[in-house]
């Protein structure tokens, strides 16, 4: 199968292009940079075209050159901080329905789109994809009026379409500033992270089952509708934290509570993952004992 995968120079794209390869598949990839790190390793094995997906007409050309059986969506600007109140979480949503009006025309048989927990909002219980998201930040909300409008346009159009709801993920090559990585870097240099009573517990899943997971709602025609990315499997904030320290650094000493949970700080994050599970025969395979020594093994220390 021809895939065309967007945002392919990012933490999720780069692990489903590296994962098509091994499964066969050809890829077209697109992102912002000249020439990404995270696919220096794939980079004879895949067509990659620095481009900016709001340039409507060069993502059209782009779709009409390469002509993929299917689009995996991964790209989405600000998902940092303050960017996710930004207007850029608008051109998001139109970005995705330009890019559905164009696998459509192109007579693509798929669409997976790379949703977000933040979709259902403030929770603290288990998720299954039948309840009713509820987003109070502006990107839960436009990644939600991008799943809603994109089901629509493909509908019309005849293509399947599939939307992954990812909870929270980990694993080697990740963004600096998110959580684990921070934590692995800071105390790898020596210094005791500044870290809250990590009584939450979190459902994070190891990139490498992240992507096999979008792969598998790619390649099942069964699988449409509303995924559910996650292991299923919630963990307290507080054992990460230990576990990362026991990896890392051993003789540091841990000081829970130092910084206070923000006010929209969410306790219990936890998905179903059984749908996906039930009609793809995806499950997660790296636990969270070899995710993380996979993890702190390729992170490098700063400072």
């Amino acid at each position: 199968m021809k895939l065309l995968i967007t945002g392919a120079s990012g933490f999720v794209g780069a692990a489903v292009a590296k994962a098509a390869l091994a499964e066969g598949h050809e890829i077209v990839g697109t992102g912002r940079s000249p020439s990404p790190p995270r696919l220096s390793e794939m980079a004879r094995d895949i067509a990659y075209h620095q481009l900016d997906l709001s340039d409507g007409q060069a993502l059209e050309e782009l779709c009409q050159r390469a002509r993929p059986d299917a689009i995996i969506h991964c790209a989405w600007e600000g998902v940092w901080g303050k960017n996710r109140s930004s207007a850029a979480q608008l051109a998001n949503v139109d970005i995705a329905c330009r890019l559905a009006r164009a696998a459509a025309t192109i007579g693509a048989t798929k669409f997976v789109g790379l949703g977000s927990q933040a979709e259902y909002g403030r929770t603290d219980q288990r998720i299954e994809e039948t309840q009713l998201p509820r987003p109070d930040t502006l990107y839960g909300a436009a990644k939600l009026a991008a799943s809603h409008l994109i089901c629509q346009l493909a509908a019309q159009d005849g293509m399947d379409f599939a939307w992954m709801r990812l909870f929270a993920t980990y694993g080697p090559g990740d963004n600096d500033n998110w959580l684990i990585p921070s934590l692995i870097a800071e105390m790898r240099a020596g210094r005791r992270p500044r870290i809250s009573a990590g009584t939450q517990k979190w459902d994070y899943l190891f990139i490498d089952d992240v992507a096999r997971g979008i792969l598998a709602a790619c390649t099942t025609p069964a699988a449409t509708g509303v995924f559910n990315l996650a292991s299923g499997r919630p963990v307290a904030v507080r054992e990460i934290v230990e576990r990362l320290r026991d990896l890392a650094a051993p003789q540091l000493d841990l000081l829970f509570g130092e910084i206070p949970f923000a006010k929209t700080q969410i306790m219990h994050l936890e998905g179903d993952p059984g749908r996906l599970r039930e009609l793809t025969g995806w499950s997660p395979k790296v636990d969270l004992a070899e995710g993380l020594s996979r993890t702190v093994g390729k992170v490098e220390v700063r400072g």
